[in-house]
């Protein structure tokens, strides 16, 4: 054993350095400041030892286990170790001045020492596991029927959320991916980072982007649509087993029934208006239109009587009043209408 490994050791085992370490005081920094002041060329060993003692070098087994064995090799091989001239305070009660109870004194520590000392890396061991396996919480950000809303993401990525839509994401993205589940309609602006992408789950398929902006409507759980405004997207579906790339301007339409996929383009007013307060329709169906008004206004509509004719309404609103959209609709269509707060009965007949 080398003469510096004889001073960490030595060190490790000094109760006054322990102390010194673990429960500081101003005259134990006094005292051992000017101690390496005086013996500069042992300040590498004091700084080593201080590590060792505060858990920050190596794995808990191996540095207890080598320190444990290195100290008790010098016990019982170096009966002259407290020759070495540390200047530490000498009265009549200290270790180093008192050599029969050399070996008591080193052991007590020794065992002491250790004990807290595997204590510590056993906690930080099992926190760390702990952090590794443990699932960061998911939350939830939903709107009702009438309502919008805009928030962003744990990485800063923005969404706005469609009337009755849902979205479920982690507290926290992990270091390999950023992945969340969307129920109705969402529109995202991700923010970039080229070594996590971001994914959205709805339904079946799931949309891969790096940093982009697009829509996706899953209203219908039978039915996907993918509305990409800028950057690149890979759809794809597990079912399926197929994927698909979308550039700017392009809509990807995925029925889950037939894993059929068909893209095409689309309308920005038509797809994205909703986030501005533009309600539109596009040849839409009677049961389409009666399902988007509940939704977009939040009320409960009741229909007595049917259309004599099949639906294809086309029409814009831009931020107008349920009785201003009904109104207009009924001068096409031929129905009359009540409104009663949140209720409102529609009239064929």
């Amino acid at each position: 054993m080398d003469k510096k490994e004889d001073i960490a050791l030595l060190l490790l085992t000094n109760p006054e350095f322990v102390k010194w370490v673990k429960e500081p005081t101003e005259e134990l920094d006094i005292y051992w400041n000017n101690w390496m002041q005086a013996h500069s060329e042992k300040v590498m060993d004091v700084k080593e030892a201080r590590e060792i003692l505060l858990g920050l070098k190596g794995p808990a087994n191996n540095v207890a286990g080598e320190v444990k064995s290195r100290v008790l090799q010098n016990i019982l091989a170096h009966e002259d170790a407290n020759e070495i001239n540390f200047h530490v305070r000498r009265d009549a009660h200290s270790w180093l001045t008192i050599k029969q109870w050399y070996k008591v004194a080193v052991i007590l520590v020794l065992t002491s020492f250790m004990g807290y000392l595997l204590s510590q890396f056993a906690t930080a061991e099992s926190k760390d596991k702990e952090a590794l396996v443990s699932e960061p919480e998911m939350l939830t950000k939903a709107t009702h029927f009438g309502e919008k809303l805009n928030f962003k993401l744990p990485d800063g990525s923005s969404v706005w959320l469609n009337s009755g839509s849902q979205l479920t994401f982690p507290e926290t993205f992990d270091s390999l991916e950023r992945k969340v589940y969307l129920l109705g309609e969402g529109y995202f602006e991700v923010k970039k980072d080229s070594s996590r992408a971001f994914k959205v789950v709805s339904g079946n398929i799931e949309t891969a982007a790096l940093g982009t902006s697009f829509n996706i409507d899953f209203f219908n759980p039978n039915e996907v649509f993918v509305s990409l405004l800028t950057g690149r997207v890979e759809i794809h579906s597990d079912s399926a087993n197929q994927s698909y790339f979308l550039d700017p301007g392009e809509q990807l339409q995925y029925k889950q029934a037939d894993n059929h996929f068909n893209i095409t383009t689309f309308s920005d007013a038509e797809t994205i208006g909703w986030r501005e307060g533009l309600l539109v329709f596009e040849n839409a169906a009677f049961k389409e239109v009666i399902a988007v008004l509940e939704r977009w206004y939040g009320v409960e509509i009741k229909v007595t009587g049917k259309p004599k004719k099949p639906w294809a309404l086309s029409g814009k609103y831009f931020n107008q009043t349920l009785d201003l959209v009904l109104d207009r609709m009924s001068f096409i269509e031929y129905f009359k209408y009540e409104i009663n707060e949140k209720k409102i009965h529609l009239n064929f007949n």
